[in-house]
C-alpha cells in the first residue's frame, strides 16, 4: 500500500518524465551548440584551400611578370644597346651628317676665291704673270666675294644653332650593340669630328679673306691709299697662305673618311 496515497502507475510515469526532462537538458545545448558552429569545428579544413589561396598569389604574381616583361620588351629603357637606342644615335649623326654639308660646300666656294686670289699673286712675284694679268685674277675673285663669304656664316651658324652632333657611343651601347653596327656609327663620328676641324679652319680663313675683300673695296673707293692697302695686302697674303693650307689639309682628311649613314 502507497503511503501518499498515490497510485503505483502515476508515480513511475512521473520518474520517467523527470529522467527524460534530466536527459534532454543535458543532450539539447550539445545539439544546438553543434548544429551552429558544425562549419568551424565539424573537423579539419579542405587541404584545397591552401592550394586555392596559392593558385591565386601565383596567378597575380604571374601577371605582374608578363606585365614587366611586355614593359621591357616594348620600351626598354636605360639599356643603351638596344636597337631603339642604337637608332636614336645614330639618327643623330646621320642628322649631323647632312647640315654639315651646307657650310663645308659654302667654305669651299668662298675660299676657292682666295686662294686664286692669292696664286695670282704668287705668279707675280715669281715673274710668271704681269701685274695686268694678276689684276684681272683678281678682279674675278673679287665677283660676289662679299656675298659669298656672307653664305658660309649663314650656313655656319645654322649649322651651330641646330645644335647637332654625333658623340663617341659610350662602352654600354658598342658592347651591346652588334658589330657592325657600331662600326658605322664610329666611322661617321670621325668623319663628323673631321668635318667640325676643316669648318673650324675655314672660319678662320674665311675671315682674312673678308677683311681683304673690305680692303679692296675701301681701296676702289678712295678711303684708302694704295700704301695702306699694299701693307695690308702683304700681310693678309702670307697669313691666308698659311690659313688656307691648314684649311685644305683637314678638308683633305675629312674627305677621306666617309660617313656610311648618308
Amino acid at each position: 500500500m502507497n503511503l501518499t496515497g498515490e497510485h503505483p502507475t502515476i508515480s513511475v510515469a512521473r520518474d520517467l518524465l523527470l529522467v527524460l526532462a534530466c536527459i534532454l537538458a543535458l543532450v539539447l545545448p550539445f545539439v544546438l551548440t553543434r548544429d551552429i558552429f558544425g562549419s568551424d569545428s565539424a573537423g579539419p579544413r579542405s587541404p584545397q584551400a591552401p592550394a586555392t589561396a596559392t593558385t591565386r598569389a601565383t596567378t597575380r604574381g604571374a601577371t605582374t611578370q608578363d606585365s614587366t616583361a611586355l614593359t621591357s620588351s616594348a620600351a626598354p629603357r636605360g639599356t643603351l644597346g638596344t636597337p631603339i637606342s642604337l637608332a636614336a644615335v645614330s639618327e643623330r649623326c646621320r642628322l649631323a651628317n647632312l647640315r654639315q654639308q651646307a657650310p663645308l660646300s659654302a667654305a669651299d666656294v668662298s675660299l676657292a676665291q682666295f686662294d686664286k686670289h692669292i696664286d695670282a699673286m704668287n705668279l707675280l712675284v715669281a715673274g710668271k704673270i704681269s701685274l695686268a694679268v694678276a689684276t684681272t685674277f683678281w678682279d674675278q675673285t673679287r665677283v660676289k666675294a662679299v656675298e659669298n663669304a656672307a653664305a658660309f656664316r649663314r650656313a655656319d651658324q645654322e649649322l651651330a644653332a641646330s645644335g647637332t652632333s654625333c658623340p663617341e657611343p659610350d662602352a654600354a651601347l658598342a658592347d651591346a650593340a652588334p658589330y657592325g653596327q657600331v662600326v658605322t656609327l664610329k666611322s661617321c663620328v670621325s668623319a663628323i669630328a673631321a668635318r667640325a676641324t676643316a669648318l673650324a679652319r675655314a672660319r678662320t680663313a674665311v675671315t682674312t679673306w673678308e677683311h681683304h675683300v673690305h680692303d679692296m673695296e675701301m681701296l676702289r673707293m678712295g678711303q684708302l691709299t694704295p700704301a695702306q692697302a699694299t701693307a695690308a695686302w702683304h700681310k693678309n697674303w702670307k697669313t691666308g697662305q698659311r690659313q688656307l693650307v691648314a684649311y685644305e689639309q683637314a678638308a683633305a682628311r675629312a674627305r677621306k673618311i666617309r660617313c656610311a649613314l648618308d
